[in-house]
């Protein structure tokens, strides 16, 4: 089989960036907005199975619809890093300017920040390389690791695993405890990236609530474009809700920091589908060339 490489414009920069830590190749795997849509309505339309409580069955690899294998490869048996747009992909625009490749995108639902607060939330997110936790090599935390990728599920207890995957940085093997059995907070560990959880079943869904977190992570990342200064401090408070329909697993969260949101901000719900893949072990991150990284892209 023949491998062709649908080259970017990279800059010294970029590549200065993609040493920070281990990375996936950044090939377009996630299928396009309306092949995702079909995969997850046929997966939504499974029956929903149920543990031995009557609770759905939350077990099982979670993730957002990826490319088949097949859709990479052309007519002639060429392999390509992106997906070829008569197979539903984009290729990326090769000629892009640096200013083109620097340039920021718009958040369609950014955190509702005090006026405040935002002249440091531009500030983090404009040296990006040198203030996102993220490029230190320090867990994303909740909120912004997102939807699980990996679930095991008992009746009193649930180990929530992640997997990183779009090399933001994150030390692998996170995990979460989330009890089930009507515990409280606890009150007897330091505050931490990922927080203190607790959930409970409302209906059909897992509610989580957790907090005790530290300062150290940032809310999410821009979508498209990663460091977005998106800060919090440790008065976050965050609301899970895990709903499980079929074979598909839609995630929620509210978020609450009165020290510098000025309401409850909702973020875009995500929805992903059960495959039969596992976590698997990934390198560990090391931080070896932020501090030789002069800019601040």
């Amino acid at each position: 089989m023949k491998f062709r490489f649908c080259s970017y414009a990279i800059t010294a920069v970029a590549v200065a960036v993609s040493c920070l830590a281990p990375m996936r190749v950044g090939a377009q795997n996630r299928s396009n907005a309306s092949a995702a849509a079909a995969a997850i309505k046929a997966a939504a339309a499974k029956p929903t199975p149920r543990a031995a409580d009557g609770h759905p069955d939350l077990n099982g690899y979670w993730i957002y619809p990826e490319f088949d294998k097949s859709a990479h490869l052309d007519s002639a048996g060429n392999f390509y890093i992106d997906v070829p747009p008569d197979k539903g992909g984009t290729l990326p625009k090769l000629d892009a300017s640096l200013s083109e490749q620097l340039q920021h995108q718009v958040d369609p639902n950014p955190p509702p920040y005090k006026p405040e607060a935002l002249a440091k939330v531009k500030q983090l997110a404009s040296d990006g390389v040198h203030t996102d936790p993220a490029f230190r090599c320090r867990p994303l935390g909740v909120p912004r690791a997102g939807a699980p990728r990996q679930i095991v599920q008992t009746s009193k207890l649930s180990l929530i695993l992640y997997q990183i995957d779009a090399g933001d940085g994150d030390q692998p093997g996170s995990y979460r405890l989330v009890p089930t059995d009507g515990r409280p907070h606890r009150t007897d560990v330091d505050p931490s990236y990922f927080g203190d959880s607790i959930g409970h079943w409302e209906g059909d869904t897992l509610v989580v609530d957790v907090t005790h977190f530290n300062d150290d992570t940032w809310l999410a990342a821009i979508p498209g474009q990663g460091g977005s200064g998106y800060f919090h401090t440790d008065a976050l408070h965050v609301v899970e809700r895990l709903t499980r329909i079929g074979d598909t697993l839609r995630w929620e969260a509210t978020v609450e920091d009165p020290n510098v949101l000025s309401k409850p901000w909702k973020m875009t719900p995500q929805t992903e589908v059960l495959t039969h893949d596992m976590i698997y072990e990934q390198p560990i991150c090391e931080e070896r060339e932020t501090p030789h990284i002069v800019n601040q892209y």
